[in-house]
């Protein structure tokens, strides 16, 4: 791979110090900069990894003069796209693993209002940086038509989680689209459960959520139908969910004066669980016969993991001879699914297949 300065900008938190690291291991002679707006703490992850560190402010980035051809890689929110126009302005690649459906939406038409780009912009923001849509993809491969795809979480209360994470927790209740049967559907988060099995804890009930998969994934596979639900491996606080959010209280809740009071709900990271995603994919193969591919990804290292060897996938394909040229792109869309299959399972990722006819 070539040897190319990859700027971590977000690098010292939960997600960003785990993929410095992930990538220090894979990638032993990688320029590493860890970027954040506390410069004592961006030190010490980079360090760690035999790194440099940089202060940086996404709401007024800068970046010396010396770090053209670097990867820029958005670990923290980047809410108004200042550290995206500094990428594009620049001709840097960039890879982006923090945006919620609209947010993505919104940067794709930054995108398109500078003109032609000059290096890649990937945008993996899709759950686990898009981990579920590329193994999603993998499940497809069987199937000549594809007519729907369920995606169901169970989110481990114990495990860790940055503030991102609670930023995007913080919006289960905002309503959002999804394709059914073809046709945009209006939804609203924390409705329709439904109970899911979950290889080796049982069943939990999931609901809806918005998440960029359910935006993605039409495009990418042709499916017309997919969904997206998430459920909590302490099934009461999934319900006391559910009950804020049908009743209406959610919504007051919603109000900034309550911000401490949501994310006390909502944020309580602890020392770690296992992660769990179901994918469920109905369509029919080549002889036409109707078919359900399953899949149970199970990351004992928890979200934060999963999230991170995401990130590390997709930077480590633009570290690659078969880098995709400038442009604009999803981050389900451009990996080889077998090859990130294979390299979860080298990570220490189950996933768990299953085929009915």
């Amino acid at each position: 791979m070539t040897q190319r300065k990859i700027v971590l900008v977000g690098g010292s938190g939960v997600v960003g110090a785990q993929v410095a690291h992930i990538l220090k291991r894979r990638q032993p002679h990688v320029d590493m900069i860890i970027a954040g707006r506390n410069i004592d703490t961006a030190q010490a992850v980079a360090t760690s990894v035999g790194g440099s560190a940089l202060s940086i402010d996404v709401n007024a980035p800068d970046l010396p003069s010396d770090l053209d051809g670097a990867i820029i890689v958005a670990l923290t929110n980047d809410p108004h796209d200042h550290l995206l126009k500094l990428a594009l302005m620049r001709g840097l690649p960039y890879v982006d693993i923090t945006r919620w459906t609209e947010r993505v939406k919104q940067a794709l038409i930054t995108v398109a209002g500078q003109g032609p780009l000059r290096a890649p912009a990937v945008f993996a923001s899709a759950w686990m940086a898009s981990v579920s849509g590329l193994l999603v993809r993998y499940a497809c491969k069987p199937l000549s038509v594809v007519d729907s795809i369920s995606i169901d979480i169970l989110f481990a209360v114990s495990d860790q989680a940055g503030p991102n994470s609670a930023a995007y927790m913080d919006r289960l209740s905002e309503p959002f689209y999804t394709l059914d049967k073809g046709h945009w559907v209006r939804r609203t988060g924390l409705i329709d459960g439904h109970a899911v099995e979950f290889r080796g804890v049982g069943s939990y009930k999931t609901y809806r959520f918005d998440a960029p998969d359910q935006a993605n994934l039409p495009r990418i596979t042709g499916a017309s139908t997919v969904d997206a639900r998430i459920g909590f491996d302490d099934r009461k606080a999934t319900t006391l969910l559910h009950l804020l959010v049908r009743s209406g209280i959610w919504s007051l809740l919603s109000r900034p004066i309550f911000d401490s009071v949501r994310r006390s709900i909502l944020y309580n990271p602890g020392p770690g669980a296992a992660h769990r995603i179901k994918l469920t994919v109905n369509g029919r193969d080549e002889t036409g016969k109707y078919c359900t591919e399953t899949m149970q990804i199970i990351d004992p290292a928890g979200q934060t993991h999963l999230t991170a060897l995401g990130a590390v996938l997709q930077i480590e394909n633009l570290l690659s001879a078969s880098a995709p040229p400038a442009g604009s792109y999803l981050g389900e869309a451009l990996l080889e699914p077998a090859y990130v299959l294979m390299q979860l399972k080298n990570e220490g990722v189950s996933v768990l297949q299953e085929n009915t006819e």
